[in-house]
C-alpha cells in the first residue's frame, strides 16, 4: 500500500511537472533592408494550432507552449515567406527575430476576408482582386473606383470626377454590393455616390469578387461585391501607442490633401481615431477646365476594443463623411443640357459594435453578433437653366416659365443584425453558417422652384409674376426589408491537393410602400395647397414579397506545388431594389419611371481559372460564362406624353469573357506586369448588345529599384475601340494613356518612419473619352495631365 501511494504522487509530480514545462515565443519582424517594423504579419505553427500576427512595433507572442520543436510560418503582403524553426525548452521564453525579405512580385499569401473567414488568397477559388493600402499609398487616387480600375476585369465609370461607380465584367451599381466593414452600403445609384462616401487614406484593403456571390452576400450580389476595410486598429501583443501622418497634392485639380491618425493598444484594449480633409478645384482636361467638377469633403473615424475576458472582444466603430459643393459635370439623359448639378451635401454616419467568442469549444471555433446602423444623405441642386415660353394659338407670348432649380433630397437609413458561427472539424473542414438581417427605409422629397411671369397678348407688357414651388415625391416613403441564412464548407481532400468550397442561402425580401400622390404640395406666392389641381396618386401603397436560394459550388485542384486549377458554378439573385420598383425622377430632361411589377434578377455563373504561383512569376487567367434571366434594364419610351427612361425586365441575356494578370520578376529586382480584360454582353431575347459594357482592355508596365532607395513603375493603359454598343449608345475610339510613379524606401528616424511618393498621370495629356462616362452623358473629356505628391510619415 505504502508503494503504492509513493508511485501515485512521483506520478502526480511528473504528470503537474510535464504540464509546467510549458513557455512562451515571442519575437519581432522587420524589414531585412530598414529596420522599420512591420505590422500585420501573421506567424503560423501547425504544431501549435495557433497563429499571431505582429502589431505596430513588430512584435508577436505565444503563450503555454509545450516543450518541443516548431516551424513557424510566416507571410505578409509585399514579402517572401518563410520558414522559422525555433525549440521551446521548459518554461522558458524563447526569443526570435524574423526579418522580411521584399518580393518583387505578389504570391498570393494575402489574407482575404470576403468568403466570410479569414484565409489567404492563393486558398480562395473564386476569383477575386486585391488593393492593398501600399498600393493606395502609392498614388493620390480621388475615389475607390479609380483605386480599383487598373485590376483585370474592373472598369472605372464616371458621373463625375468625385462621383465614380466600378463595373465588374460588365455589371454595376445596382448589382454589385458594397461593403464597408462588414456593413452594407444602401443608396441609390443613378448618379454614383456610394463608393465615394469613404475616406481612402483609411482604408487598409479591398477585396473584389469578380461573380455572383448572392449564396454568401444576399441579394444584390449579382455581379460581385466590393468589400472595404478599413483601418480599425486592432489589439497588440504589448502596450503600444503612435500615429500616422499622409499629406498630398494633385495638380490637375489643384488638391490638397490631409490624414491623420492617432492609436494606442494593448492586449486587452485600443484605440483609433483619424480623420482627413480634402479640397478639389476643377479638373483640367486636355481641352481645359472640365467646369463644375470641384469637390470638398472631410471624414472623421474612431474604433474602440476591448477584451473582457482573454477569448472574447468587443469592438465598437463610428464613421462620419461630410462632402459638400460636389460638382457633377455636364448633363447627360437625367438633366437639361445646361444645367448645373451639384451636390450640396452628402452625409453618412454609421456606427457599429460587434461581440466576438473565440475557441468556445470544440468544433465550435467562433460565434459573432453585429449589429449597424446607418445614415446616408444625399441632397441634389439641379438648375437647369430652361425658359420655357407658353404662347396662344395667334402665337402671341402669353407666359415666361422659368425653372430656378430642382432639389432632390433623400435620406437613406440602413439597420442591420448579423449572426455567424464558424466550426472546424479537423484540419480538413471548416463549416461557416450565418443570418443576415437587414431593413433599408427611405424618406424621399422633391421641389421645383418657379418663376412664371405673365404678358399682356395684346400690349406685350407683363403684367405680374408668380413665384410657385411644386413638391413631390421621387420615391414612396418606403421599406425594403432582407432577412437571409447561409452555410459554407471549406474542405480539403487529397493531402491538400484539392480544396472545395460550397454553400447556399435562402433569402425572404419583404417590400412595403406608401400611398404617394403626385404632386404633393404646391407653394403659389407663399400660399400652400395640399390639394393642388391634378393631384393623382401615382404609387397605390402595397407589398411584395420574394423568396429566393443561391447556391456556389467551387474547388481548387493543385497540378503540382506551384500550378493549380479553379473552378466556380454558382447560382444567384437580385431583387429588384425601391428605386426601380417606385422611381419618379424629374430633373427637366428624360423622365426615369419604376416599375413595382419587377421580377427578380436570376444568374448562372461559370468561371474556369488557371494559376501559377512562383519565386519569379505569377500568372492567373479565368474565363467565365454567365446566363442572366430578367435582368433589369431600362428602355426608351413615354410617359404622360413625355420621352422617358421605364424599368423593365429583359427575358434573356448573357456575359461572357475573359481576364488574365501577370507579373514576372524577369532580371534582378526588375518586375515586368501585365492584364488584359474582355467582356461581352448580349441581349439574346432581342438580338441586341446589352449597355454599358467595356470594351477589350489592358494594361502593361515595368517597375524597378534604383539604387536601392528609390522604387520606379512606368505604365500604360490601353483601350480599344468599342463597337459593339446597345441601341442608343454611341461607338467609341480606343486610346492609350502612360503614367510613371516613383516610392522611396521606408526611411527609419529617431521617432519616426518617412516614405515619399511622386508621380505623373496621363503623362501625354491625351485627350480620350471613357466609353462606360461618355455613354451616359455625364462625362465626355477624361483628366489631364496630373503631377502629384505625397508624404507618408509613421511615429
Amino acid at each position: 500500500m505504502k508503494k503504492a501511494i509513493i508511485t501515485v504522487f512521483v506520478l502526480l509530480l511528473i504528470s503537474l511537472n510535464s504540464f509546467a514545462q510549458t513557455g512562451n515565443i515571442q519575437g519581432y519582424v522587420s524589414d531585412k533592408e530598414t529596420g522599420v517594423p512591420v505590422t500585420g504579419v501573421e506567424i503560423r505553427t501547425e504544431e501549435y494550432g495557433k497563429k499571431s500576427v505582429s502589431d505596430a512595433s513588430g512584435f508577436f507572442n505565444f503563450e503555454n507552449v509545450a516543450s518541443g520543436k516548431y516551424r513557424l510560418t510566416y507571410y505578409h503582403e509585399g514579402y517572401k515567406s518563410g520558414v522559422l524553426e525555433v525549440t521551446v525548452t521548459g518554461p522558458m521564453t524563447t526569443k526570435v527575430e524574423i526579418k522580411l525579405i521584399r518580393s518583387e512580385i505578389s504570391t498570393g499569401e494575402i489574407n482575404v476576408t470576403s468568403t466570410r473567414y479569414q484565409t489567404i488568397l492563393k486558398d480562395v477559388p473564386m476569383p477575386m482582386e486585391i488593393v492593398s493600402d501600399y498600393e493606395i499609398s502609392k498614388s493620390v487616387y480621388n475615389t475607390i473606383p479609380d483605386a480599383l480600375s487598373g485590376k483585370p476585369g474592373l472598369s472605372l465609370i464616371r458621373d463625375g470626377i468625385w462621383a465614380t461607380e466600378i463595373s465588374i465584367r460588365g455589371l454595376s451599381r445596382a448589382n454589385v454590393v458594397t461593403n464597408i466593414d462588414g456593413n452594407r452600403i444602401e443608396t441609390a445609384t443613378d448618379i454614383s455616390a456610394r463608393l465615394s462616401l469613404a475616406d481612402l487614406n483609411d482604408v487598409d484593403r479591398i477585396e473584389v469578387i469578380k461573380g455572383g456571390v448572392s449564396s454568401l452576400y444576399g441579394t444584390g450580389a449579382f455581379g460581385g461585391v466590393v468589400n472595404i476595410y478599413t483601418k480599425n486598429g486592432d489589439f497588440s501583443n504589448k502596450p503600444v501607442y503612435g500615429g500616422s501622418l499622409i499629406s498630398g497634392y494633385n495638380t490637375v485639380n489643384e488638391n490638397p490633401n490631409g490624414w491623420m491618425s492617432l492609436f494606442a493598444s494593448s492586449q486587452r484594449f485600443y484605440a483609433k481615431v483619424s480623420g482627413s480633409i480634402r479640397d478639389a478645384k476643377n479638373t483640367m482636361t486636355p481641352k481645359g477646365e472640365l467646369p463644375n467638377s470641384q469637390f470638398r469633403d472631410n471624414n472623421l473615424n474612431a474604433n474602440l476594443g476591448f477584451k473582457p475576458f482573454k477569448n472574447q472582444e468587443f469592438r465598437l466603430s463610428y464613421q462620419r463623411y461630410r462632402g459638400t459643393d460636389i460638382g457633377i459635370p455636364g448633363a447627360g439623359s437625367l438633366f437639361p443640357t445646361n444645367a448645373v448639378v451639384t451636390y450640396p451635401k452628402e452625409n453618412r454616419d454609421m456606427v457599429s459594435g460587434e461581440y466576438k467568442i473565440k475557441d468556445i469549444a470544440e468544433p465550435l471555433k467562433e460565434f459573432s453578433v453585429k449589429y449597424y446602423y446607418q445614415s446616408i444623405l444625399r441632397d441634389v441642386d439641379n438648375v437647369p437653366n430652361q425658359v420655357s415660353l407658353v404662347k396662344t394659338s395667334s402665337g402671341k407670348l402669353k407666359q415666361k416659365v422659368y425653372v430656378l432649380d430642382i432639389t432632390p433630397n433623400a435620406r437613406h437609413y440602413t439597420n442591420g443584425l448579423q449572426f455567424k458561427a464558424d466550426w472546424e472539424f479537423g484540419r480538413t473542414n471548416y463549416l461557416i453558417t450565418g443570418v443576415d438581417f437587414w431593413m433599408r427605409a427611405l424618406d424621399s422629397k422633391r421641389e421645383k422652384n418657379q418663376r412664371i411671369e405673365n404678358y399682356d397678348t395684346t400690349s406685350g407688357a407683363m403684367t405680374s409674376t408668380i413665384y410657385k414651388t411644386v413638391g413631390e415625391k421621387p420615391i414612396p416613403d418606403a421599406d425594403y426589408r432582407s432577412i437571409g441564412a447561409y452555410v459554407q464548407d471549406e474542405i480539403r481532400a487529397f493531402d491538400d491537393k484539392l480544396k472545395i468550397s460550397v454553400g447556399g442561402r435562402v433569402d425572404q425580401i419583404h417590400v412595403t410602400n406608401s400611398t404617394t400622390y403626385q404632386p404633393v404640395y404646391e407653394i403659389v406666392n407663399g400660399v400652400r395647397n395640399n390639394t393642388p389641381a391634378g393631384q393623382k396618386v401615382m404609387w397605390n401603397s402595397r407589398q411584395a414579397d420574394d423568396v429566393s436560394w443561391s447556391t456556389n459550388l467551387g474547388f481548387i485542384y493543385s497540378l503540382t506545388k506551384n500550378y493549380d486549377v479553379t473552378f466556380n458554378v454558382s447560382r444567384s439573385f437580385r431583387s429588384p431594389v425601391l428605386e426601380e420598383r417606385y422611381q419618379y425622377i424629374d430633373l427637366g430632361s428624360y423622365l426615369r419611371i419604376g416599375n413595382p411589377d419587377l421580377a427578380p434578377e436570376k444568374g448562372f455563373f461559370t468561371d474556369l481559372g488557371f494559376r501559377v504561383w512562383r519565386d519569379k512569376m505569377t500568372f492567373t487567367g479565368n474565363i467565365f460564362y454567365n446566363h442572366f434571366e430578367d435582368l433589369v434594364t431600362e428602355i426608351p419610351g413615354t410617359y404622360e406624353n413625355r420621352p422617358a427612361y421605364i424599368k423593365t425586365n429583359i427575358g434573356k441575356a448573357r456575359l461572357y469573357g475573359y481576364d488574365l494578370d501577370i507579373m514576372y520578376n524577369f532580371y534582378r529586382s526588375f518586375v515586368a506586369y501585365g492584364s488584359l480584360s474582355y467582356v461581352r454582353g448580349e441581349d439574346t431575347q432581342n438580338g441586341v448588345n446589352l449597355p454599358q459594357i467595356a470594351p477589350l482592355n489592358a494594361k502593361t508596365g515595368i517597375k524597378f529599384p534604383v539604387y536601392n532607395y528609390i522604387n520606379f513603375d512606368i505604365n500604360a493603359t490601353l483601350y480599344n475601340k468599342q463597337e459593339n454598343t446597345a441601341p442608343g449608345e454611341m461607338d467609341t475610339p480606343g486610346y492609350a494613356v502612360f503614367d510613371a510613379g516613383l516610392s522611396s524606401m521606408p526611411v527609419k528616424l529617431k521617432y519616426a518612419v518617412i516614405q515619399l511618393f511622386a508621380g505623373v498621370e496621363n503623362i501625354f495629356d491625351k485627350e480620350y473619352r471613357n466609353h462606360l462616362s461618355s455613354n451616359r452623358g455625364l462625362i465626355t473629356i477624361e483628366p489631364g495631365r496630373n503631377f502629384y505628391a505625397k508624404l507618408k510619415l509613421d511615429f
